[in-house]
């Protein structure tokens, strides 16, 4: 049996048709129909073969592509992947073999896909506290087992690192995780039934979609405007009946730039009490914007998950998060990291701890990345600003609208080509249009100013000959 046939047989002939599009082609790949390596078809036989439009079977293969099932390949086609690579592209930006250079190697590399925050205190941090967590702590702190609810007294001791409006959160409110990125797998799949419908932004961080798919959840697409959720587009989803659960970066969005002004946070929030939504508010940037509105878990507490991690602040190494949220929704969060690894490492929530306490640096290096971020925004908008429609920059990142005229993905693979890695817009997309003519720099990760100048002079000369042969594409 091939594809075709398969698809021609199986093709679903009413109700969400991409979905199931998805699951026929997910399911042939992983029971061997589609081999590795083997070509899909061309969009419009698959689309003709399986009796729907050319839009909906391109949206399908967009989203294989994005979960790393399959990979795209200019001029040639779309290919299953190798066994070893699949889903390796889900969330970071690089195949497996781009991935083997470091982030900012002496070879020349510049990596500017991956959304780090370069610092020379971080290392430095955790080798301090992991030294004194060694020292102080007892072998009954850090030599037992504990479940997922975590000790009160540690979570208490962990505030420091939440925003102004929650430090006096509560115990039972808060629990400690392995990172934001569980902590957002772990609300979704605690917090919803396996075919459930959950509301996200047409461009979002793609651990999203991933803890989506993982927990067999689908989706639907709220419009989004320069201030972040449309009201009206929100509350026609609630009206709908078709959502239970909203996800969301409020402030410092991934990959935006959007910080949602409070009146427009009211907005969403009545309507979520109204239409009960619940509210996963994703808040990993958080801490580089103090004078951002207070996040949903503030303004509407009954409702709301707030979600933040110290992988941005300190360093990635550090997989600890945190998780503020009424008390039973707290309690089946404990639940499901209990199920999933049975507690958070004691030894790194111990030096979390230890970090929290010095309260000198978890002042001094919000400000010190922002005085940074304002100096390499300055950088990016000089060098590239003739040569671009639109550049909008965070504190961590830049998103920057390529003209029409150039292809995304060719520029990519030349700026790949002459050293320096950047993130395709459309590696955001929740639906086919969106992020199209974008493309995502890092411009905080480099370790020096000089290595992130001299990577834009590379994309702008790439820029500025739009049209030039690349000899990766012949």
């Amino acid at each position: 049996m091939t594809i075709l046939s398969l698809i021609s047989q199986q093709s679903p002939t009413n109700g969400q048709k991409y979905l199931k599009l998805e699951t026929l082609f997910k399911k042939a790949i992983s029971d061997g129909i589609l081999k590795p390596g083997e070509k899909l078809p061309p969009l419009r036989v698959a689309a003709w073969n399986a009796k729907c439009s050319l839009g909906t079977m391109s949206r399908v293969y967009t989203s294989l592509e994005r979960k790393g099932l399959v990979a795209a390949e200019v001029g040639r086609g779309t290919f299953v992947q190798e066994k070893s690579n699949i889903g390796a592209d889900v969330i970071l930006p690089n195949s497996s073999s781009s991935r083997n250079k470091t982030t900012i190697s002496d070879n020349g590399f510049i990596d500017l896909g991956m959304n780090a925050i370069a610092n020379d205190w971080g290392e430095n941090l955790v080798r301090w506290a992991l030294r004194r967590a060694s020292e102080k702590a007892s072998s009954l702190t850090l030599m037992t087992y504990r479940d997922g609810f975590g000790d009160p007294a540690q979570k208490l001791s962990m505030r420091n690192f939440l925003p102004v409006h929650l430090q006096d959160t509560t115990d039972e409110r808060i629990l400690i995780t392995h990172g934001a990125q569980n902590g957002i797998f772990t609300a979704l799949s605690r917090l919803t039934t396996p075919g459930d419908t959950v509301c996200i932004e047409p461009l979002s961080y793609p651990g999203i979609s991933a803890a989506l798919s993982q927990s067999g959840l689908s989706s639907v697409i709220v419009e989004t405007d320069d201030k972040g959720i449309c009201p009206q587009s929100f509350e026609k989803l609630c009206q709908e009946g078709r959502i239970r659960t909203l996800v969301t970066t409020a402030t410092g969005h991934n990959p935006t730039c959007i910080t949602t002004p409070l009146p427009r946070r009211k907005e969403i929030g009545a309507l979520a009490m109204k239409y009960n939504i619940l509210i996963i508010e994703d808040d990993i940037y958080g801490f580089l914007y103090p004078e951002a509105p207070p996040p949903y878990a503030f303004l509407y507490p009954e409702i709301s998950v707030y979600l933040t991690g110290l992988a941005k602040r300190i360093t990635p190494a550090l997989r600890i998060g945190l998780a503020i949220a009424p008390p039973h929704i707290t309690m089946l969060m404990a639940q499901g990291i209990t199920a999933q690894t049975w507690m958070v490492s004691p030894i790194l929530v111990t030096a979390a701890i230890e970090i929290s306490e010095r309260n000198d640096e978890l002042l001094t290096i919000p400000s010190t990345i922002s005085a940074q971020a304002i100096k390499r925004a300055e950088l990016t908008q000089q060098i590239l600003k003739n040569n671009v429609t639109s550049i909008k920059i965070c504190r961590s990142h830049a998103w920057i609208e390529l003209p029409t005229t150039i292809s995304v993905e060719i520029f990519v693979k030349r700026a790949k080509a002459a050293g320096v890695n950047i993130m395709d817009g459309n590696r955001f997309a929740n639906k086919s249009n969106a992020g199209r003519h974008n493309i995502r720099l890092s411009i905080m990760a480099p370790s020096r100013d000089s290595l992130l100048k001299s990577a834009l002079i590379k994309l702008d000369a790439i820029l500025s000959t739009p049209n030039e042969n690349f000899y990766e594409m012949l």
